[in-house]
């Protein structure tokens, strides 16, 4: 049942939809085939108790609401769909409830058509929303000035379970399309954020929803830690693998670095090809910043060693950190951005990694004051880098026991 109620909401869906679209259509057919089966029920009831003109209008609906489904999947028009539902749909309950000689002796079934606004609104449609109640307004206002013909009496007990039926059934009805719209946009937003978590960070997808304004370009600048990590003697590995190799080899390699830089609190920031930037200290401060590269730094070599060791000429990486003050936020245009942190602090780390050789770790003197004791530090003494007329008092970061690298 799951699988044609699934196939069910899925005509007429295109590829060439926009993301809104993709949402709005299955939601408007979830609706019409909830509502369609109740007017088929009541258009029963009115046919067993002896009006079958009424009865006639409410099956009306149900037939126009399906061969707009039908036209629907073979054309793939949500505005074909929406005037094939709304329309039929904000007229007849009040052609009916005329037929059947007005507001007492039709139960008020003319209330249905207020789920016209309702839905309207729901899918995100706020002008149409608006149109629809005013032509409900109108609507109203001619039912109770237009007199009804009169002919067919409904008995006083089926008119009273009518008006029972009209006046709860309706609620729930909408009740129910308001959970579905409801869950509908939910598992539509649930899917956007696991699908731009696979691209962010949490910290990056929290600090923006927190404050709209960090997706603007620009930044401000704060205390961070850059550390670079690329793969050593890749592109001689590359040259005698086919391209799955290569590709299952970095994301081998890359889904260690990875989680290891998320577990020490860095934010990546950008792959480029063989490469890791990430970030320590932002968007978040964290006033150690500096350990905590390091350490992931460690634990990334540490790591990634075990698999190179296990393939013939595996690379391995060579790592460079800086600390300093950097501009934190967003580069690029309103149609791309990225999320990274721009400054001498960044150039100098990148640098620095050029200078380490395969499975080596080389701090800037940014980073050796901050970390202090904590880590053992080899002086590389002052090291000439691309780029800088001075040269730089560099660092090695010493091996660390497995118990440090988890700390």
């Amino acid at each position: 049942m799951a699988g044609v109620l699934a196939r069910l909401f899925a005509i007429g869906l295109d590829p060439a939809d926009d993301e809104e679209t993709r949402l709005r259509k299955p939601l408007l057919v979830a609706a019409a085939l909830t509502i369609a089966p109740l007017a088929i029920l009541w258009g029963a009831i009115y046919w067993f108790a002896g009006a079958p003109v009424s009865a006639v209008i409410p099956w009306a609906y149900s037939a126009a609401s399906v061969v707009g489904l039908i036209a629907f999947s073979f054309t793939h028009s949500y505005r074909g769909l929406a005037a094939s539902q709304f329309a039929p749909y904000m007229v007849l309950p009040f052609l009916l409830m005329w037929t059947l000689g007005g507001f007492v002796d039709g139960s008020a079934v003319a209330v249905w058509a207020s789920l016209g606004p309702m839905a309207a609104l729901l899918l995100g449609h706020r002008r149409l929303a608006v149109a629809l109640a005013v032509v409900y307004v109108a609507l109203m206002v001619a039912a109770a000035t237009v007199p009804a013909p009169t002919g067919f009496t409904m008995p006083d007990a089926l008119r009273r379970l009518l008006f029972v039926l009209n006046l709860t059934v309706v609620p729930v009805v909408a009740l129910l399309l308001v959970r579905l719209f409801a869950n509908g946009r939910e598992g539509a937003l649930r899917t956007v954020r696991s699908l731009v978590g696979r691209y962010f960070s949490r910290e990056v997808m929290a600090a923006m929803v927190a404050d709209p304004r960090r997706t603007e370009l620009g930044g401000d600048i704060a205390p961070v830690t850059v550390l670079f990590a690329d793969l050593g003697s890749y592109s001689t590995y590359a040259e005698t693998r086919s391209p799955a190799e290569v590709v299952d080899l970095l994301n081998r390699y890359l889904g260690i670095a990875l989680p290891i830089i998320l577990e020490n609190g860095g934010t990546p920031t950008q792959l480029a090809g063989d490469a890791v930037m990430a970030v320590f200290g932002a968007p978040h401060p964290q006033p150690d910043h500096a350990i905590r590269a390091c350490r992931a730094a460690a634990a990334i070599l540490e790591r990634t060693e075990a698999v190179a060791a296990g393939e013939a000429g595996a690379p391995l990486f060579h790592i460079g950190i800086n600390t300093g003050p950097a501009l934190v936020g967003n580069i690029g245009s309103d149609e791309y951005r990225n999320f990274t942190a721009i400054g001498d602090t960044t150039n100098l780390a990148a640098r620095l990694q050029d200078v380490a050789a395969p499975g080596r770790v080389v701090i800037g003197p940014g980073t050796a004051a901050a970390v202090g004791a904590a880590f053992p530090l080899d002086p590389l003494g002052a090291v000439k880098v691309k780029g800088r007329t001075e040269p730089v008092d560099a660092f090695a970061l010493g091996r660390l026991e497995p118990r440090e690298l988890s700390a």
